[in-house]
């Protein structure tokens, strides 16, 4: 069966959309309630996985580019993994930005009525329409930002998405059944490619996730159990890395081959050449 991944600026509607349409299919959901099971299980703070999925702006975002990376991978890892056996509805878990070239996953984005997201923040935080407009404004431009520097993804280009409902227009019992119809099409049933296609993902954010605990800099890529990692370091210090890199990755279950690229650390090189 069909994985279905919603998406909006809003996690209230997230939220709502998921739940019912996990209801009417039949499926499980996959929210942010698997947190504290990712946290508990890599040894992060939950609230620092909850920032590195851009639900709260914090300081910690812009300051600890390696702590943000290494959450992100370890939420991806386990996200993944989940997703494996289908027949779930995920939202909030930013999904929608690495679960990529998937045919059998449905992905929705969800748009907010702009006029009820005013009136209900003007209400919330006693202001005028025309100041909880402009807050709404400034919170989607965080938002893009995020998706930009957490997975370099346009989250607002619509060719992401299969299908774009607009809740101004189209009420929740009308945007449920789009979805419900929608996942029964013959494009989104699982098929021996796309299901290996998924867990070669899901093995790569593993490898990502381990190798992140010790090193900066990791791109990583999976295909029946062969790993690939790209990466940078000094001439000098190639055949370490290399090493690191096989041993660390080879520990994780399903890797059976592991090839290193690594590219030369050109800033760094030059500073040392200084000294």
């Amino acid at each position: 069966m069909p994985i279905i991944i919603i998406s909006s600026e809003d996690p209230a509607v997230e939220e709502q959309i998921a739940a019912r349409t996990a209801k009417a299919v039949g499926f499980q959901t996959l929210g942010p309630e698997v947190l504290p099971a990712i946290a508990a299980k890599h040894a992060i703070p939950e609230p620092k996985l909850a920032e590195s999925l851009g639900r709260t702006a914090t300081p910690w975002w812009r300051r600890q580019a390696k702590g943000r990376q290494l959450s992100l991978a370890c939420v991806e890892a386990e996200v993944l993994d989940r997703l494996a056996p289908d027949n779930i509805v995920c939202w909030g878990l930013g999904a929608h930005l690495y679960v990529l070239g998937i045919s059998h996953a449905l992905k929705a984005r969800l748009l907010p009525d702009p006029a009820r997201q005013i009136e209900a923040l003007a209400g919330q935080r006693g202001v005028s329409p025309q100041k909880a407009g402009k807050l709404l404004e400034g919170a989607r431009l965080k938002r893009a930002q995020w998706a930009q520097a957490a997975f370099g993804q346009n989250e607002m280009d619509p060719s992401m998405y299969d299908l774009i409902i607009n809740l101004g227009q189209i009420d929740p019992d009308e945007a449920v059944g789009t979805l419900t119809t929608a996942v029964g099409y013959r494009k989104f049933q699982p098929m021996t490619y796309s299901i290996s296609s998924l867990a070669d993902l899901a093995l790569a954010a593993k490898v990502k996730a381990k190798l992140l605990r010790t090193m900066n800099d990791i791109r990583v890529q999976a295909r029946d159990g062969k790993v690939v990692v790209t990466s940078k370091a000094l001439q000098r210090e190639r055949r370490k890395k290399t090493a690191a890199i096989k041993s660390l990755a080879g520990e994780v279950p399903g890797v059976n081959y592991v090839e290193v690229h690594l590219i030369n650390y050109v800033i760094r090189a030059a500073a040392e050449s200084f000294r």
